[in-house]
């Protein structure tokens, strides 16, 4: 089985200066979620005969987070050229680039891939989500504890009220952990060992990929006419709609996706957001 252990190199703290949003950053280094995720990695190869590779995003420096990853237990490590400056926008949509670089680096589709819940500086949580959606891949989020059936891997989120759900993963599949569990004390000889390792380094392929959009879509405005009344007052009202008979709010269901869809369309069709409704799209089919 191959696991792949999605290591950040981040920034431990950022302070925003309140005035003219300057960013000042603290040094860099994995989270104690990722550092988890790597534990799982190593845990679940021992158990499923698995090969984990160690990968992270960053410059040179990032080496070190590689290099703890070897001396825990890690049988490959692999760093994606890659330098960011601090900047404000960057931090808030990293995740997609982020997921870009790994799986553009990765030979082949891997078994597992498990990354912490969120890095130390964006903290958005999305590159997991990312990383499943352009490998195809199922995905486990905010994961607090991992363990094995024969050749199947459970994972158990924690819900509301206490509750845990656990989920029978099929592969390929993309796993973010919680902190909770430590990484291995790692043996002096495997210490000296990973720092004469070799870190094979890939670099950032700054070609665009397929675009996957985090923005919710929006139906565009609606187009109003110019108002017609007589008198100020009443082209006022007019604009407003005040006065006007309105239909109550409806809820739509329980019904079955397909048959719930339409009635959207035909809602957004009706009250105009829409050029074309179900029928006319019907029609054009036809033609």
């Amino acid at each position: 089985m191959q696991i792949v252990a999605a290591l950040s190199w981040s920034w431990q703290r950022i302070e925003v200066d309140p005035l003219i949003g300057s960013l000042t950053t603290d040094h860099r280094g994995p989270n104690a979620a990722e550092l988890a995720a790597l534990e799982h990695a190593l845990r679940l190869a021992e158990e499923l005969d698995g090969h984990v590779v160690a990968m992270t995003v960053g410059p040179p420096e990032a080496d070190e987070v590689l290099r703890t990853a070897l001396a825990a237990g890690a049988h490959e490590a692999i760093r994606v050229e890659c330098d960011t400056a601090p900047d404000a926008r960057w931090l808030a949509s990293n995740g997609a680039e982020t997921a870009r670089a790994i799986t553009t680096a990765l030979r082949t589709t891997p078994d597992l891939v498990l990354c912490g819940d969120r890095s130390s500086d964006g903290a958005t949580g999305t590159t997991p989500a990312f990383i499943a959606a352009r490998l195809g891949a199922a995905q486990a989020l905010g994961v607090v504890k991992l363990e094995t059936e024969g050749r199947t891997v459970l994972a158990h989120r924690r819900l509301d009220g206490g509750r845990r759900e656990v989920l029978r993963l099929p592969t390929p599949a993309v796993i973010s952990v919680e902190g909770g569990i430590r990484l291995r004390r790692a043996s002096l000889p495997a210490v000296l060992a990973a720092q004469r390792a070799p870190i094979p380094s890939v670099p950032f392929d700054t070609r665009r990929g397929p675009t996957v959009s985090a923005r919710p879509r929006r139906p565009r405005p609606r187009e109003l006419p110019p108002p017609t009344a007589a008198t100020a007052h009443h082209r006022i009202l007019e604009l407003t709609g005040a006065l006007v008979e309105r239909t109550p709010p409806a809820i739509v269901g329980p019904l079955p996706a397909p048959e719930a869809a339409d009635v959207l369309l035909a809602y957004l069709h009706r009250h105009g957001y829409l050029e074309t409704g179900p029928v006319a799209r019907e029609t054009v089919e036809r033609s």
